[in-house]
């Protein structure tokens, strides 16, 4: 139980954080698109169902949202969210693995969900994910849920991680940026040969397809995996050889961008409070050790 006197002063101490703080922060959703055609709504749409969700996880979610260079003019949406909207300046073709290295970059969370604009996640699965466990070494596919209720088998391309492990291991290749294809298989496989283990959360916890005007608000780049196969087979050919580390080249951020906007929500409430935790650093320490 925690005394009334208690509870003000931890009012009056949350109340004098800086005004971009964000510690608050548990979960960081990243998205990317490009659009070569008419609107943006196919981004504002999704950002304006997520305005609807519970305060509980908007106050403790972040979007980030990230513009791959897109030649389309639009102006930003006002959003009641904790977000940031980021664009590309470098013109580089299928920039996927870029765009998700610049997402991750920026998020204030070691939590993240990296997804592609034509999926979208529930008010409930996104409460699960704010309340989840740090997955350290796990990484995790999400199952699809079709309007008819059944289940199948997730993206390739939509995981819910740890930003810690995330970087430690380079994140995606951008030598695989300029051209189609073969950055997200070849993500997965390099962190499964560094120990990272894939699974897949509770199928209770579901993401689905959204449904997109592909003619007026996505993009008409051409899908031709022919120039970055050869490349995927040679980083194959190098982790097989090589061992370690090998197989990545190392590539993060080969470009420019502008942060266009952001935003952030005060919470209406303090965090729990939680007495003994500093004090239980030699704990914390002990399990540490003997965990390796």
């Amino acid at each position: 139980m925690t005394s009334g006197r208690t509870l003000n002063f931890c009012r009056a101490l949350y109340g004098q954080r800086h005004a971009k703080d964000k510690s608050h922060i548990d979960l960081t959703l990243i998205t990317h698109f490009y659009c070569n055609q008419m609107t943006i709504e196919s981004v504002t749409s999704l950002l304006r169902q997520y305005e609807t969700y519970p305060d509980k996880i908007l106050d403790r979610t972040e979007f980030i949202i990230v513009d791959d260079c897109s030649p389309l003019k639009y102006d930003l949406p006002e959003l009641n969210l904790n977000f940031r909207w980021l664009r590309i300046t470098t013109d580089i073709p299928w920039n996927q693995g870029g765009a998700r290295n610049l997402g991750v970059t920026f998020a204030k969370s070691d939590k993240i969900v990296m997804s592609d604009l034509d999926h979208a996640f529930p008010a409930d699965t996104l409460k699960y994910l704010v309340n989840h466990p740090n997955p350290g070494r796990n990484f995790y596919k999400l199952w699809r849920k079709k309007p008819d209720g059944s289940i199948y088998k997730g993206h390739a391309n939509l995981f819910f991680m740890s930003r810690a492990r995330f970087l430690r291991f380079y994140g995606y290749d951008e030598e695989f940026s300029g051209h189609y294809g073969a950055e997200d298989y070849r993500f997965v496989k390099y962190q499964k040969y560094q120990g990272s283990r894939q699974g897949y959360l509770p199928k209770t916890v579901y993401c689905y397809e959204r449904s997109l005007d592909r003619e007026q608000s996505y993009h008409s780049l051409t899908r031709d995996l022919s120039a970055n196969t050869p490349v995927d087979l040679r980083k194959k050919n190098e982790c097989s050889l090589f061992g370690k580390e090998a197989g990545h080249s190392r590539l993060f951020l080969n470009f420019e961008w502008v942060t266009l906007a952001q935003g952030i929500r005060r919470p209406a409430s303090i965090p729990t409070v939680r007495r003994y935790w500093r004090l239980l650093w030699w704990w914390r320490w002990l399990n540490a050790r003997a965990a390796k």
